[in-house]
């Protein structure tokens, strides 16, 4: 039983980080109603094996998190669907398409494909899941706006656009859904008539697979 409690104490801390992006040890001791000590060896041996960091006087959960999330899509076989869902969008516009989540420091990727031309490319750029894009990426700027807005935004410098939508409805979770590509692919009236409705058509169908199987 002494096992069962600790694993019950475990999940109830990371829980805790759900109201509370970056806690203080008093905080999350507040929050599942155990000691001090108690909850920072939780922490540190969290800390060990990659799931939280320490800033300050503050912890946070890594992106390690997102493989507990990323394992039990794949057991209700939604993170497949997703990831369908994504390649269909990197392919029919020749780019690379993610999908995001709102963080600290601007949108974290949850998902991600890309059409084999981009392949080479991505790796050189040494962008994955897990990766951060600042404030100022369209995939962020996504994330708060109202259902059938857009961001877009030009790339000058490697010749590139990103537009991106926000995914509705998904409960406590703010996601964003976008593709990046050759401004030769992304005319104005290509972006208007075809690639923003073909986002949003995919941001719904996200949105349903994920209120199937919340993380």
């Amino acid at each position: 039983m002494k096992n069962n409690r600790s694993i019950q104490r475990c999940l109830a801390i990371l829980r805790a980080f759900g109201g509370n992006g970056r806690p203080t040890l008093a905080d999350l001791a507040r929050a599942v109603d155990l000691p001090h000590p108690t909850v920072l060896r939780f922490l540190l041996t969290l800390e060990e094996e990659g799931y939280t960091a320490r800033e300050d006087s503050r912890w946070r959960l890594t992106p390690q998190v997102f493989e507990l999330g990323f394992a039990a899509l794949d057991s209700l076989g939604v993170s497949g669907a997703v990831e369908e869902t994504l390649q269909q969008l990197a392919e029919a516009y020749s780019g690379t398409s993610n999908l995001g989540e709102a963080h600290a420091d601007g949108v974290i990727i949850i998902g991600r494909a890309m059409a084999p031309a981009e392949r080479r490319r991505l790796v050189v750029m040494n962008l994955r899941v897990g990766s951060v894009l600042p404030p100022a990426s369209a995939l962020a700027g996504a994330l708060r706006l109202p259902p059938g807005e857009c961001c877009t935004l030009d790339y000058p410098d490697s010749n590139q656009v990103s537009v991106a939508v926000p995914v509705p409805q998904t409960g406590a979770r703010v996601l964003s859904i976008g593709i990046s590509t050759g401004v030769q692919e992304a005319p104005e009236e290509r972006i208007r008539d075809e690639i923003v409705p073909a986002l949003q058509d995919a941001a719904e169908r996200v949105s349903r697979l994920i209120r199937l199987a919340p993380v």
